[in-house]
């Protein structure tokens, strides 16, 4: 038998009604802002301060490297949305499941992933962002291949 940490019912802290509130409000913001993405509009979801990690950053950034990273991401991936599938709070911070959706080389990609940010008032002030970067790296490398493949054959 494998020994386990005990993780008891008193490892999780309960989000307060507020918390609660402005998580789902939150949530609902992100949702809408990636259904239509545009990195400008990324902002107000953040505090100034923010310290984000999103692959393949090596560093947190804060909210204006976070936007920046984002500008080039949707140059490259023009029709990126990312749709949330579920979340969950706990105290000041929110687990969001997601899934996105692009096209690289005209072929249809999808991918997983997953947000853990905190929030403070109604904005995010840390977040650390979660997928299969070598699965999706993958995925990206055989639509370029298969659209070159089939480029040399016509």
């Amino acid at each position: 038998m494998i020994d386990r940490p005990d993780v008891s019912a008193a490892a999780y802290t309960a989000p307060t009604q507020q918390q609660l509130a402005a998580a789902q409000d939150l949530v609902r913001r992100f949702a809408a802002r990636w259904a239509r993405p545009n990195a400008e509009s990324l902002y107000d979801l953040m505090h100034p301060d923010t310290q984000n990690l999103i692959p393949p950053m090596k560093e947190p950034a804060d909210r204006e490297g976070v936007v920046a990273h984002f500008r080039a991401v949707l140059q490259r991936l023009p029709d990126l949305q990312i749709e949330v599938i579920r979340w969950a709070a706990t105290g000041d911070a929110v687990l969001l499941e997601w899934k996105a959706t692009a096209s690289v080389a005209g072929q249809p990609l999808s991918w997983t992933g997953v947000d853990r940010f905190n929030i403070r008032g109604d904005r995010m002030y840390e977040a650390r962002v979660y997928w299969d970067t070598r699965g999706v790296a993958e995925k990206i490398a055989e639509a370029i291949e298969n659209a070159r493949s089939a480029a040399s054959n016509t």
